[in-house]
């Protein structure tokens, strides 16, 4: 390709989070209320799935809240299915309902190729990862279980550890990233280099964030209710957003902007 032509932007992933809801209270967790929690309504869903459609993106994340206690669960996870058939499906859950209720263990093996399933003493779900993880691979599926390091035990590691090198499951660990734990703040010098076309944020509402983390109604960029959101996706970012100051990912770029476009490389020869 000849120096200069700009290459397609691709979204890597779009989550949605479809409910506030959760059966557990974890205390390092920002995007849930317990049983006080909301749920997305079938229309805001289908006017995502509408504005997605405009955009090239890979992934499509449903996420919560604990996506599956969403009543209408089964109905959504269908819906997006048959509008995106071409994209990866991608749910994360703690797993409990999977393990208690068939019908949603169903709907999960009919509608999502990938299912990230967080577990560890906050989300006292054990048994439940232990019964879902086996049945998940056998039909084929992707399964990551993922374990925050400060709230899990060295023998209950090994134990996921075993469970999943014995279903061919990935585990993973990582530290609490996505809220303040005494870290010293960042010194924002420009804007985040991670951000790079790889997340958007969706919220209940449909307000927007270009970020894995972000949750403060004061950061929403823009929504799905603008006519321009196909071109919002991929314009230059130039402003930090409130918890970047203190977010473990943050990479300084050094730059003043998000370039709006990635260059080819100039030919060679």
């Amino acid at each position: 390709m000849p120096a200069g032509i700009p290459l397609t932007r691709v979204l890597k992933t779009a989550k949605v989070k479809i409910t506030t809801k959760c059966n557990r209270s974890c205390d390092f967790c920002i995007f849930a209320n317990g049983a006080q929690g909301e749920n997305m309504t079938p229309e805001v869903f289908s006017t995502i799935l509408d504005r997605l459609e405009s955009i090239p993106f890979r992934q499509l994340h449903i996420n919560g809240g604990e996506p599956t206690v969403h009543r209408g669960f089964p109905a959504l996870s269908r819906l997006a299915r048959t509008r995106l058939p071409d994209k990866v499906m991608v749910l994360g859950t703690n797993a409990i309902t999977l393990a208690r209720n068939q019908r949603l263990m169903n709907a999960t093996l009919h509608s999502y190729d990938q299912i990230l399933i967080g577990c560890d003493d906050e989300h006292g779900n054990y048994a439940e990862v232990h019964a879902v993880v086996p049945v998940l691979r056998a039909a084929g599926k992707t399964v990551v279980v993922n374990s925050v390091l400060e709230g899990i035990s060295e023998e209950r590691l090994a134990g996921l550890a075993d469970l999943c090198t014995a279903h061919g499951a990935v585990h993973v660990t990582n530290h609490v990233h996505h809220i303040d734990v005494g870290q010293p703040a960042n010194d924002l010098h420009g804007l985040c280099a991670r951000y790079l076309d790889q997340h958007l944020m969706i919220e209940l509402d449909g307000s927007c964030y270009r970020c894995f983390n972000a949750m403060a109604k004061e950061d929403s960029e823009f929504s799905v209710w603008d006519e321009d959101f196909a071109a919002k996706v991929f314009a230059p970012r130039r402003h930090h957003y409130r918890f970047c100051g203190k977010c473990h990912e943050y990479t300084d770029s050094g730059s003043p902007a998000v370039p709006a476009v990635h260059l080819a490389p100039a030919s060679v020869g």
